[in-house]
């Protein structure tokens, strides 16, 4: 049974943003699917593996940000069981809060990132509660809670190997594994937690939507992600403490952040494709929002 990392090609740029099929006796078990906007591109790779759209008898969010999930809908009107957590469900019957939200973020350019939105009818959508496993023959693939980017996430585990959602980084090319704060519900001590769960699985390989299998050690790869949690937290912090707007802060981390990419070995390229996967400036509302939220005395020790 084979694994292919999918190629969604979004906005014209490979390496970005992977949907991960998983061969079963059962059909294609896809993990994350793309933005609808890369439907096309995703059935083409779908192809080229071997396989049809109509084969995908099972989608596996990993959450619901519209780069993960946002062709769930398609693939269920040909017959897939759509897998979530609790609270991503009602989203996906009903995206209209979600669309609403997002919106807010990306104003005009929501056509052109994600495509059409739809809802995936509830008879299509399976929830998944923490440690629940699901019988895909011959694979028992098991969905564990995995909040700190998203209160709804979940990576998946199955033999020795994880899809690990966005909670597992993002690591684009040759460069090194970053957190992708997003807002509205970072949380960095939940993130933390949830990469302790995912060390003790003692995964041989880990994959990822932001991009496919990586290389090297998993262990590895988890603590260059948990270093980069807690310090960069901090940073912000700091930075917010001695009263740097937002403005500023969106171009100080990206200086912070494009300075640990290249000591991590990213070419400039590489750099541009962390951007496209997981916007610097994302991350300056999300560290805004957790700090004023959860730890507010913590900005005016």
């Amino acid at each position: 049974m084979k694994i292919h990392v999918l190629d969604t090609k979004q906005l014209g740029h490979p390496g970005i943003v992977a949907a991960t099929a998983l061969e079963t006796s059962d059909g294609i078990a896809l993990f994350d699917t793309g933005p609808e906007s890369t439907f096309k591109n995703v059935t083409a790779a779908l192809r080229d593996s071997g396989s049809e759209p109509e084969d995908v008898r099972h989608v596996f969010l990993s959450h619901i940000h519209f780069d993960h999930a946002g062709a769930a809908w398609r693939f269920a009107e040909s017959g897939a069981t759509v897998y979530v957590h609790p609270r991503g469900a009602p989203h996906l019957i009903d995206p209209t809060k979600l669309i609403e939200s997002a919106t807010r973020i990306f104003g005009d350019d929501m056509q052109r990132l994600w495509g059409r939105i739809g809802p995936v009818p509830a008879k299509r959508v399976k929830i998944l509660e923490d440690n629940e496993i699901v019988h895909v023959p011959p694979f028992e693939i098991r969905a564990i809670a995995t909040p700190g980017h998203a209160s709804h996430h979940h990576v998946y585990h199955w033999e020795d190997k994880v899809f690990g959602g966005d909670i597992a980084g993002v690591r684009i090319g040759n460069g090194p594994p970053i957190p992708p704060f997003v807002p509205p519900e970072l949380h960095v001590e939940s993130w933390r937690e949830s990469i302790a769960k995912i060390r003790k699985l003692n995964a041989a390989n880990l994959y990822l939507p932001h991009f496919g299998k990586i290389a090297g050690p998993v262990s590895e790869h988890l603590d260059l992600v948990d270093e980069r949690v807690a310090r960069w937290s901090e940073w912000f912090r700091e930075r917010i403490r001695a009263g740097d707007d937002e403005a500023k802060l969106r171009s100080t981390f990206a200086e912070l952040e494009h300075a640990d990419l290249r000591k991590g070995g990213a070419t400039q390229a590489e750099i541009d494709g962390y951007e496209a996967a997981d916007p610097s400036y994302m991350a300056v509302g999300a560290a805004i929002r957790y700090w004023k939220k959860y730890h507010p005395g913590a900005l005016t020790e």
